[in-house]
């Protein structure tokens, strides 16, 4: 068996897989999440975290062009002996490919200081631009190769549109001759492979001169090429075949150059269905607030915070769009744990009563390492996760109920294939060691394999109901208890995994509140009492040590989150009052921009009737004119507006406050100082005064 491939199979890696796949926006990256694998290389998973997490950044402000991504290089033959060419639209779809390779790349190489790894990653994304370039010269996605494709293939394409116009206006007269009306079946012109037939009724054939083409299914009409346009027909298909024949050169002279580059296609197809896969665990990680983990190259695995993944996903409200997450109400669902194992103890012993969540706590952890060794986001607020080489896994009775074997060879028989395959660098999650049998034999058991994982040097998270089997972490330093808390009041599991303490079952709290006799109860409590009195003192000492540290751990990360409360309320009063500024100035701009248009508007006349003065005045007119001109542009409002209408290019939109109006730049004229501006499909001409950066809506 591979590694990981059990632990994959039971659990819920396939349905993470199936989670990412949903989140990838093409085919290409669809797959990848298909075949998603955990890879046991320390420095491969450093880098696929860090693309990752760098990727959720960067999708904060760009859109990669991912959308649409398919797989063209099957099909790509590596001969065209006896072959076809490849189609338009496969050849669309190789622009499509080179053209999101082009944007990927200059998006991931724009800021080398802040995305290193995207950088790095952009680097290698090769371009074709000839290929780019000259394929949508020749062909077009809708209409197939373009008539500019050739010389000979426009004039082609001229010379049957020509005849065709003949053809169909010679065939339309004859339907109009008043001698023959009476001998059609319709009144239009049937186009029919490429001949222009009349619907004739099959009682008036003999009216009608020229080779019949076809017949209706009742025999009632027959479709007649007209005699007198019969040469010409002859003529149409002669130029469609050679017309057929063009292409089909075009064609193959394009598919040779795609063929030519299907290694560097191959390689750019691999690389974009790469970065849509990142795309899609990028995302997936910022809706559910995941982290990138850190790997270590030590042995500790630390998390904190951690949730169970697929659990988050179920808890998530399927009424809404996946990518739109109620994170608030799924964190509430989901009991987050803390562990750590490695430093100093090897071995975490989880002790406590039947469905109190042990099952869950090691399948939280179990998933958390397969998805980091993945290099997948993990759901949790801190974590290192070292790189084993394998997760093996024994939980619930999975093999009893595929085989038909009880419970306890069910486990006994994963437990042969840890034993074989388990090495200092793997990690093991065993669910109720010593169940399905004895108890006293189970716990015998249950510790001579825990002794052999000690003597190996193993890493293992194991759980367990047997009592015994708590005193064993308090007789060796290499092993750690841990409980799964329960509430005595609500007679509910809490669901929290309480570390360095063993648990109870509460069997005798549950039967008190549950109405069972004192009598009863002080008998087995006086039983117990005889049998293991000194381990439950100390475990009773050690839970209210445990709930005093717990005590001030939550005070503590409360006064936390006040001050991350403070925090933010500044932030947002900062972001207030930027906000606030940034509005006085846009009105105060206003302001003066009104005040400006309406001094010019006063002033126009004037100056306009100053013209009239007698010419040896007009040369002081024009200085006059001149000078209330740099006096309006020269406010700082002015220079703005004139930076403003120069930073200007084609298509940006402007708003032209005098006509009331948005519209895109088509044209700039600097000397003059004019823009044409398309306003409701309409070109105007305007001036650089006449535009602003302000809506007209606020004027």
């Amino acid at each position: 068996m591979a590694p990981f491939e059990h632990a994959i199979e039971i659990l819920e890696y396939g349905r993470m897989r199936e989670i990412l796949a949903a989140y990838a926006e093409s085919v290409l990256g669809r797959g990848l999440a298909a075949e998603l694998v955990p890879c046991p290389d320390a420095e491969e998973l450093r880098r696929l975290h860090a693309e990752t997490r760098e990727l959720s950044e960067l999708l904060e402000s760009t859109r990669l062009p991912l959308a649409g991504l398919s797989d063209v290089c099957s099909g790509i033959e590596d001969d065209d002996s006896g072959g076809k060419p490849l189609e338009p639209e496969h050849l669309y779809r190789v622009v499509d490919l080179l053209r999101s390779g082009l944007g990927v790349r200059e998006a991931f190489t724009g800021d080398k200081d802040r995305f290193p790894a995207l950088s790095a990653l952009g680097t290698g994304i090769e371009d074709l631009p000839e290929l780019r370039e000259e394929i949508p010269k020749l062909i077009d996605l809708h209409e197939g190769v373009r008539s500019e494709a050739s010389e000979k293939l426009a004039g082609l394409r001229r010379d049957i549109s020509a005849l065709q116009e003949k053809l169909r206006l010679g065939a339309t007269a004859m339907l109009k001759r008043p001698d023959l009306r009476k001998c059609f079946q319709s009144e239009g012109v049937t186009l029919k492979n490429d001949r222009y037939l009349l619907p004739v009724k099959v009682e008036y054939r003999s009216w009608m001169k020229g080779p019949v083409r076809d017949r209706s299914q009742s025999g009632s009409t027959l479709y007649i090429e007209p005699e007198e346009i019969v040469q010409d027909g002859d003529s149409l298909l002669g130029l469609l075949d050679r017309e057929r024949d063009e292409v089909l050169r075009i064609l193959w002279d394009l598919t040779r150059k795609v063929r030519d580059e299907r290694l560097a296609l191959r390689r750019l197809q691999g690389a974009l269905a790469k970065v849509d896969f990142t795309v899609a665990k990028a995302t997936y990680g910022t809706s559910f607030r995941l982290i990138s983990p850190e790997i270590g190259d030590d042995e500790i695995l630390d998390l904190t915070d951690a949730r169970h993944p697929y659990l988050m996903w179920l808890s998530r409200d399927t009424g809404r769009d996946f990518r739109e997450i109620e994170l608030g109400s799924i964190l509430g669902k989901v009991v987050p744990l803390d562990i750590r194992l490695g430093d100093p103890a090897g071995i975490l012993v989880v002790t406590g009563p039947n469905t109190g969540g042990k099952t869950v706590a090691l399948k939280t952890v179990g998933l958390n390492v397969l998805l980091a060794l993945s290099g997948v986001p993990i759901s949790a607020s801190k974590a290192r996760i070292p790189v084993y080489n394998d997760l093996f896994v024994d939980i619930g009775d999975e093999q009893s109920l595929e085989q038909n074997l009880s419970t306890f060879s069910g486990h006994l028989k994963q437990l042969v294939e840890i034993l074989r395959g388990a090495t200092g660098r793997s990690l093991i999650l065993l669910d109720e060691l010593g169940s399905g049998t004895d108890p006293l034999e189970g716990a015998a058991l249950g510790t001579a394999i825990l002794d052999y994982f000690r003597a190996n040097g193993w890493k293992a998270i194991i759980t367990t109901h047997l009592g015994s089997m708590k005193k064993y972490g308090f007789l060796h330093d290499d092993v750690e208890n841990a409980a799964m808390e329960f509430d005595t009041r609500s007679l509910k599991p809490t669901y929290r995994l309480l570390m360095g303490i063993p648990g109870n079952s509460n069997a005798l709290a549950i039967a008190r509140r549950l109405g069972v006799s004192e009598e009863v109860i002080a008998a087995a409590e006086e039983e117990i009492a005889r049998v293991e009195e000194p381990t439950r003192e100390i475990i009773s000492r050690m839970e209210k040590s445990r709930r005093k540290v717990e005590k001030e751990r939550r005070r503590a990360k409360r006064v936390r989150e006040e001050v991350q409360v403070d925090k933010a309320e500044y932030a947002g009063k900062l972001e207030e009052i930027s906000i606030r500024r940034e509005a006085l100035e846009r009105e105060a701009d206003l302001e003066i921009d009104r005040v400006m248009r309406r001094a010019r508007k006063v002033l126009k006349p004037i100056v306009d009737k100053l013209k009239n003065v007698p010419q040896t005045h007009k040369p002081m007119v024009d200085e006059l004119a001149t000078e209330v001109e740099l006096l309006l542009i020269g406010t700082p409002l002015g220079r703005k507006r004139e930076e403003f209408a120069r930073s200007l290019r084609k298509d940006d939109e402007v708003c032209v406050p005098k006509l009331r109006g948005r519209g895109k730049v088509r044209k700039i004229n600097k000397s003059e100082r004019v823009l044409t501006v398309v306003l409701d499909g309409i070109p105007t001409q305007v001036g650089f005064d006449d535009v602003s950066w302000i809506e007209d809506s606020e004027y």
